[in-house]
């Protein structure tokens, strides 16, 4: 991928059309004309310097001169819906000492007034949306690319687009469903069925697939840019999620099996280190901030190893319920948390010189996903969805399932694995609760979290300035009481 220092910052304005210096997604100026789109996609270079400022501005922010070791509270994709999904869910604590309302709402206090964050999930999913848009249509009107690679950064766009599409529904619900850059016209819409915007994900990938490379030689054999297997996994992703299991268990096999490019990495602590061989996409973090020492924003906000001698810095906690979750001998605890003071925290991504690459998505879910899809669609295969899940607790250190479990308690068996394996990391505990109807139950029984306000919580409300900008958009139930 090339550095975002090496983007023309008059053609990345042009390219997006809505990103430059707006705060919100819908008060967008119009483009600055200096430069035309034709000369954006004037050239094969000039085109992936585009594709490469989107995947940028995803872990590092829009201004990586100014980046700080704050952007994950202000990009989804940076670490702010793996905080925020965990505080909704039961694997962070955030210290009611430290008083911050945005963060204390999340214990199912969450209103229109206290939900600044989840409004930083909205702004920054849909400002690369559009950077998409706009890639999508410049490509298309392009004619100075060569063919290949014009197909080649097509894919990746409309991948990253569902990618961001998935977020918005399964944080929001329904929410405007744009496919091009036209900013004017996202004023005036309205939200989309989840049920719709869960078609055109499924579309964009299926699209995305038969345009995309099958390798990693795109970005110099680095994992940091979408390519035909990050589109099939996702799919494996989107198809669990609407219950198409068949589809589900294709595309995570279809991943699973393409053995000379991932394995699932024995060695735990290499599994989130750059292009390591589990990983299936990757986003690199800028060089330019310091502070952040060669790792990702994630890691600065989690882990709390002291720097020079200085205090833990224990904003977030492990809560007591992932802590134990764990079982005995759990390689995943000892390795992938780290003590501080009373509680843990996450050590999936530290701060110290090592460098670290942002794990998107990794083969492990894949063994997941087609486990729990096995067990849900053809149970007399049980022992196939036992051995998905069995190769994560090998390497784990824990027992083996035998197989004598039934389909259910299989089932019940990958919802514990997904969150032992998959604990914080973009918010699969909360999502998962959600999409299995669990919930309610779960959380509703944490004292934390009581006096339970009611499931409408489940949903984040829409930010409070689209709905007075746009008469068509309607909050989520309950939020207007």
């Amino acid at each position: 991928m090339r550095n975002k220092s090496n983007i023309s910052t008059l053609c990345l304005i042009v390219l997006s059309m809505a990103i430059s210096s707006c705060n919100k997604l819908l008060e967008v100026p119009p483009p600055i004309n200096s430069i035309t789109t034709e000369e954006v996609f004037s050239n094969n270079a000039q085109a992936e310097w585009t594709l490469a400022a989107i995947y940028s501005k995803m872990i590092n922010g829009y201004n990586t001169s100014t980046r700080s070791t704050t952007i994950t509270e202000e990009i989804f994709s940076s670490g702010l819906a793996t905080i925020l999904g965990g505080l909704s869910a039961d694997e962070l604590t955030y210290p009611v000492v430290l008083a911050n309302p945005n963060y204390i709402a999340f214990s199912n206090k969450l209103t229109v007034a206290n939900s600044d964050k989840t409004s930083k999930i909205w702004n920054s999913a849909y400002r690369f949306i559009f950077d998409a848009n706009a890639a999508i249509a410049g490509l298309s009107a392009a004619t100075a690319l060569t063919d290949s690679v014009k197909k080649q950064l097509t894919g990746e766009a409309l991948a990253l687009r569902a990618f961001c599409y998935f977020y918005l529904v399964n944080f929001f619900g329904d929410v405007p469903l744009m496919l091009n850059p036209d900013f004017h016209e996202a004023q005036n819409f309205a939200r989309t069925p989840t049920a719709k915007v869960y078609t055109q994900i499924k579309k964009d990938l299926v699209d995305a697939k038969a345009m995309l490379a099958g390798d990693y030689s795109v970005s110099n054999n680095e994992r940091i840019r979408a390519n035909k297997w990050f589109a099939e996994a996702m799919l494996a992703r989107v198809y669990l999620y609407t219950g198409e299991y068949q589809l589900a268990i294709n595309s995570a096999t279809a991943v699973i099996n393409h053995t000379s490019l991932f394995t699932v990495e024995q060695d735990l602590t290499k599994t989130f280190l750059p292009n390591n061989t589990e990983a299936i996409l990757q986003l690199k973090p800028a060089k330019e901030n310091t502070g952040i020492v060669n790792g990702t924003p994630e890691g600065y906000t989690l882990y709390t190893a002291p720097v020079n001698n200085g205090p833990y810095n224990r904003t977030f906690e492990i809560s007591t319920q992932l802590a134990n979750a764990f079982e005995a001998n759990d390689l995943r605890k000892t390795t992938w948390t780290v003590p501080a003071g009373t509680a843990s925290v996450s050590s999936k991504y530290t701060r110290n010189q090592r460098v670290q690459y942002y794990n998107v998505i990794r083969l492990a879910e894949l063994h997941l996903i087609r486990a729990e899809a096995i067990a849900r669609h053809v149970p007399g295969n049980k022992s196939a969805a036992i051995e998905d899940i069995n190769v994560l607790r090998r390497r784990a250190g824990v027992t083996e399932l035998d197989e004598q479990l039934t389909a259910e308690q299989v089932i019940d068996a990958v919802a514990h694995e997904r969150q032992v394996e998959l604990f914080l990391e973009w918010g699969h505990r909360w999502l998962d609760l959600k999409r299995t109807g669990k919930a309610g139950t779960v959380l509703g029984a944490i004292p934390a979290k009581q006096p339970w306000w009611g499931d409408y919580q489940l949903l984040y409300p829409i930010p409070a300035y689209e709905i007075r900008n746009n008469s068509h958009l309607q909050q989520n139930p309950e939020y207007n009481l």
